[in-house]
């Protein structure tokens, strides 16, 4: 009798390609469901596979939910980092319980790696807005740099709650005003030209990609 070795990294893989499936036949809603009941099953590998693929379209509960896992090592290798990651992404989503957990996580953390993090959201956040077109994330970056960064910047914060009124936010327009009332004339005055170039810029991308597809 011969027996094959499989190699770990190939069964890794043929299990995450078997999950992935299933987001092809199941809607988000359905699918996170299956990932709660691999939870409560105690089956927590599949649960936080399910979550993870979820959590990379911005499904808000799997972005919670990998906040927790990452902290306390369920399903996963016990990883603070991470853990600060998806808890600082879950706090721009609104979540109270993430906004209430963010000490605790970045206690664990020194501050080279809190950077590397903060460096990270931000990156991420601007290449949603500027390369995949998603308005809201200007948002996010706006109230990110008013409330969350470890440098809070409100002059950032003013100029992204700029764009984000400019991308159609109009409720983030008492928020721009609100922040701009702690800045200078002239200071205001440059961030509402950069702001105006970020803006015409990426309406210029979505124009042309938009073009493009005809």
């Amino acid at each position: 009798m011969i027996f094959l070795v499989i190699p770990f990294f190939l069964l890794v893989y043929f299990s995450n390609v078997e999950v992935y499936s299933e987001t092809d036949e199941l809607n988000d809603d359905k699918y996170y469901q299956k990932g709660v009941t691999h939870y409560d099953d105690g089956e927590f590998k599949k649960s936080y596979i399910v979550f993870f693929n979820l959590s990379q379209k911005g499904h808000k509960s799997s972005i919670h939910n990998l906040s927790n896992m990452y902290f306390e090592g369920i399903g996963t290798t016990q990883d603070y980092q991470l853990s600060l990651k998806y808890t600082w992404l879950c706090s721009l989503n609104g979540n109270k319980k993430c906004i209430n957990k963010i000490d605790k996580v970045l206690n664990k953390l020194n501050e080279d790696t809190i950077m590397i993090v903060k460096t990270e959201i931000e990156g991420m956040l601007e290449k949603q807005y500027i390369d995949d077109s998603d308005e809201y994330a200007a948002f996010k970056l706006a109230y990110w740099y008013e409330k969350f960064s470890p440098e809070i910047d409100l002059e950032k914060s003013y100029l992204w709650y700029s764009v984000a009124v400019s991308s159609g936010n109009y409720k983030a327009m008492k928020l721009r005003d609100r922040v701009g009332e702690s800045l200078e004339n002239e200071i205001l005055l440059e961030l509402q030209k950069e702001a105006f170039d970020i803006f015409t810029k990426q309406k210029y991308l979505k124009e042309s990609k938009s073009g493009d597809s005809l």
